[in-house]
Formats: structure tokens, C-alpha cells, sequence
């Protein structure tokens, strides 16, 4: 068999095999960026770069991006009168209430992508009855380490982005929000999630399809390669 006949059996046996190493190339469908962006704290102030994505960095801080207040929670539009002093409130339907009252939910607050980090409070007004909210600014070190997760403890993928600046997969990650703020370096660092579009959107059958016609290709190739070389000889 001659050098020609060999490249093109050797090709013929990656067709055919296409089945095996097609799937994991996974070439319709987005990636998943993870990249990293630096929070500075400056002058009892935090700052993080504008993402482009709607979550903000951890489910711990309210706000924390224009995109997500913009699109998704309006309440802090209400909540940043709050600066301006506490509000008393009559809530419908609580009757007589006795106890601490406590709100679920994010513990701190910024409101956008930059500035001071107030704590959420809120008590009960035994005199009238009402409910007094408020928000009092905090030592923005202390709630980002508050907030801030160990890497160890992170997603191999995770832990490669927190080392090189990005890494991507093929699939998100389960169980994990999309942005979160790490201890890295003595500083903090928000690691977020990035769909990225390779241009083909994500379909399993067309995929399967290319495989079966490289298959059928291959076959073909192997047997004008047989029957050469039987001609051959």
C-alpha cells in the first residue's frame, strides 16, 4: 500500500469513528465563559467594572448592579431613599406583632456598581405598631469578607478562571450561582458566568446528522481503499 492509500485509510478510520470523538467537541451550542473582575475598596468605598450580565456578583449583596436593578429589582429604586434616613412603615395585615422582626434576603446592599456598603435593618415600633426600616453604612472590608467564599472550596473551572483571568465549558456549572465573590490575594474578586455564542446554535441532531454522513463517508473511503489495493496486487 502506498503512502497516498495510507493517508487516505487513515482518514477513513477518523470518519468512522466520528461517533466516539464528535460529542465531546460539543460543536453546536454556547460555551461558558467564567471570568473575573477585581472589587476595590477605596476611601470606605467599593467599586466593581459594569458586567454585562443582569445578576449582580453574590445573592448576599442587594443591588450591586445597574443591570440588575434596571431589569429585575425595583425595590432598590425604594430602598435607596433609605440613605436619607429610616422609614416607618404599616404593614396591612400584621395585627398585634410581638418579637424581632427579620427580613430574609440580601444582609447588605450597594447601590450600583459602586459606592458604600449599608446593612439592612429593620425593627418593630411597639408605640404605633409600625415597622421601621432603615439601612446603616458598614466597614465595606468586613461585609466582603462576610460574603466571600474560599477558593479551595470553588469548581475546578472556577479555580482555573480565579488563576488564568477566564476558563470555559461546555455546560454551566449545577448548583453554582453565576457570579460570586472569592478571597483572592488578600483582595476579593467577582468570578461571573458568560454565555458565549460560537455561531451555531445548540442543535443535537444536526450534529448527530454530520456524524452519520462521516461515518458513511469513511465506510466508502475504506472500501475504495480495499478494492485499490486489491487491484493492486
Amino acid at each position: 500500500m502506498d503512502a497516498r492509500s495510507r493517508a487516505r485509510l487513515a482518514l477513513a478510520l477518523l470518519l468512522v469513528t466520528a461517533p466516539l470523538w464528535g460529542p465531546p467537541l460539543d460543536l453546536t451550542g454556547p460555551d461558558y465563559a467564567y471570568r473575573t473582575a477585581d472589587i476595590t475598596v477605596e476611601d470606605g468605598e467599593v467599586s466593581m467594572p459594569e458586567l454585562e450580565y443582569r445578576r449582580g456578583p453574590t445573592d448576599r449583596i442587594a443591588c450591586f448592579s445597574t443591570l440588575d436593578t434596571v431589569y429585575r429589582d425595583r425595590g432598590c429604586y425604594l430602598e435607596s431613599r433609605l440613605r436619607d434616613g429610616n422609614v416607618s412603615v404599616d404593614y396591612p395585615g400584621t395585627g398585634t406583632y410581638g418579637g424581632d422582626p427579620h427580613v430574609f434576603g440580601p444582609e447588605y446592599v450597594v447601590f450600583g456598581t459602586s459606592g458604600p456598603v449599608y446593612e439592612r435593618t429593620v425593627s418593630h415600633d411597639t408605640t404605633n405598631g409600625s415597622f421601621v426600616l432603615g439601612v446603616d453604612r458598614v466597614d465595606p472590608e468586613v461585609a466582603l469578607d462576610d460574603v466571600a467564599s474560599d477558593p479551595e472550596g470553588a469548581p475546578p473551572v472556577v479555580r482555573e478562571a480565579l488563576a488564568a483571568g477566564e476558563a470555559r465549558r461546555d455546560e454551566p456549572i449545577r448548583g453554582h450561582d453565576p457570579g460570586r465573590i472569592y478571597r483572592e490575594d488578600g483582595g476579593f474578586v467577582v468570578v461571573y458566568e458568560e454565555e458565549v455564542h460560537t455561531g451555531y446554535s445548540e442543535q443535537p441532531g444536526i450534529e448527530r446528522g454530520f456524524e452519520a454522513i462521516a461515518v458513511l463517508f469513511g465506510a466508502l473511503t475504506v472500501y475504495q481503499v480495499g478494492r485499490d489495493s486489491v487491484r493492486q496486487s
